[in-house]
């Protein structure tokens, strides 16, 4: 649940209040989320969101559950080493610390990995960090980087369901062809769960959840989502992608983006269930995040997945609260017409995998 709510800011361009909010229809507040940055260190950004995907998850996907509190995640120049780039130690430290010092307001319901639906309604950081010399919890002086998991947070870790992500890969993509990875393994896992050709993924959701600006004409978004496209396409994870015009709850212009699984999303799949082989119910209540209906149960194979359901769903729109505006893009008369994949690469031509690297660390 909460790798799909974001976190860092991942555009070098403006500063952007993460606050999403849902109400029913009684307007009651049912989703709360809110991320605020500590101004001392400032807001986490794309190598706060390097060192939180690439290192500390794959340190928490080896060491199984339950969660221990503390965790080592080596020195700064091994982490720095761990990301495949040259960066400053002092860098590593300062995300670090931008990591572990930003608040978040939360108010949520999610399903665990049991089946039984969770409630977090708190306010928290994620974790403390402590450097090497600093004294651990057990007063020992610590000769590495270690983290000490707050409660709310290590609460969540060990009750929510796997995810079949690819560690290397991930390594591998800019920040924000990573970010989107991120949320459309959720659907691209449900449509090969289910046999369905394709997956679906409304681009204001995307826009929401990943965060980035939202435009209301197809030009601009075809403009901002075919080099993140293109990276998944050449990569094989991705086999085709087209668009479908809709509207939002609000009336204004979005789309639904559907893509076709590729070989890779499919090896990734395979391999997901043979290793979940034997722990079903990790594998089968890996969908869920919505609430069922009052005085009835919903089977797992029955939930969307949880980036599928849209945000204007019949319990109200998902707003996301930006400091710099989200109407810059709005246009009276947006284009309707389709990208396929081979339009994808039309567009970019020969741009590498490199240059989309220092296309997004330059402020996608």
């Amino acid at each position: 649940m909460l790798s799909r709510l974001p976190f860092h800011e991942l555009s070098k361009r403006g500063d952007v209040h993460i606050r999403i909010t849902r109400r029913n229809e009684l307007g009651e507040l049912e989703l709360l989320w809110d991320v605020s940055p500590n101004p001392r260190y400032g807001a986490p950004r794309q190598l706060a969101y390097k060192l939180d995907t690439i290192a500390l998850n794959r340190r928490l996907d080896e060491l199984g559950r339950p969660l221990p509190k503390v965790i080592r995640l080596g020195s700064l120049r091994e982490l720095s080493k761990e990301l495949g780039r040259n960066i400053p130690t002092g860098d590593i430290k300062k995300a670090l610390l931008q990591n572990a010092s930003a608040f978040i307001t939360a108010k949520l319901a999610y399903r665990g990995k049991d089946g039984a639906w969770r409630h977090l309604e708190a306010g928290f950081t994620r974790y403390s960090v402590i450097f090497a010399g600093e004294k651990l919890p057990n007063g020992r002086p610590a000769d590495a980087v270690f983290l000490v998991l707050n409660d709310p947070y290590r609460e969540v870790l060990n009750n929510a369901p796997i995810r079949p992500l690819d560690h290397e890969y991930m390594k591998q993509l800019p920040p924000v062809g990573q970010r989107f990875y991120e949320l459309l393994s959720f659907q691209i896992f449900a449509a090969l769960k289910n046999r369905r050709p394709e997956a679906k993924l409304t681009y204001s959701e995307y826009c929401t959840f990943a965060p980035q600006q939202r435009y209301y004409q197809l030009w601009e978004v075809k403009r901002q989502m075919s080099p993140i496209h293109r990276i998944h396409l050449d990569s094989g994870y991705l086999k085709a992608v087209r668009y479908q015009p809709r509207t939002d709850a609000e009336g204004a212009p979005d789309w639904d983006i559907f893509y076709t699984p590729g070989p890779k999303a499919r090896a990734e799949y395979q391999a997901f269930i043979r290793r979940t082989r034997g722990q079903k119910e990790e594998a089968e209540f890996y969908l869920p995040e919505q609430v069922p209906e009052k005085g009835g149960a919903v089977r797992p194979s029955e939930v969307a997945s949880p980036a599928e359901r849209p945000i204007e769903s019949r319990n109200g729109p998902v707003s996301l609260a930006l400091s710099r505006t989200q109407q810059e893009g709005r246009r009276s008369h947006p284009d309707h017409s389709e990208e396929r994949a081979g339009r994808t690469g039309a567009a970019l031509g020969c741009l590498t995998q490199p240059a989309l690297w220092r296309s997004a660390t330059t402020g996608l």
